[in-house]
């Protein structure tokens, strides 16, 4: 099954599998329609929307479905879920706190393929010199996210 929540501008679809959510998918609003069947996606559209207001978005705990990546890339993706709201981090401070600091690379590969964006906020993640580099919706996005968090 799959929902569509809409905020603003903003599209986070939910892929749901077997009760957890297997992906979310983010994307412009723009000729998506919204769809939202849960209790869930009601809570995670309400939290997109507080996102987009500029607020803390309080994001839901919504049960996500981990099998299939690497341990290495869950310590990333867990770590990064503890980057607060607003902040940025480098993909080599994020390779060290998952526990290797020659792993920045890795860290990209992963921040490309990560399965939940915003509830993972891969927007969060510039290069080492501070530099927007890499995100799968484009630069434009995650110049926009950035900017809802006061983080530009």
């Amino acid at each position: 099954m799959t929902e569509c929540c809409i905020a603003g501008p903003l599209a986070l679809e939910i892929v749901w599998q077997d009760g957890l959510v297997a992906s979310l998918h983010l994307a412009w609003a723009e000729g998506r329609e919204r769809r939202v069947a849960t209790a869930s996606g009601a809570a995670l559209e309400a939290a997109l929307s507080r996102f987009v207001a500029g607020e803390a978005p309080d994001w839901p705990h919504l049960p996500l479905r981990w099998q299939g990546l690497s341990p290495f890339a869950r310590r990333v993706l867990e770590e990064l879920t503890r980057v607060p709201y607003g902040q940025k981090v480098s993909y080599g401070w994020l390779a060290a706190r998952a526990g290797n600091p020659k792993a920045a690379r890795a860290v990209g590969r992963i921040m490309a393929h990560n399965p939940f964006p915003m509830l993972v906020p891969c927007h969060r993640v510039v290069g080492a010199n501070g530099a927007l580099v890499g995100f799968g919706p484009g630069l434009e996005m995650k110049t926009y996210l950035l900017a809802c968090e006061g983080a530009a």
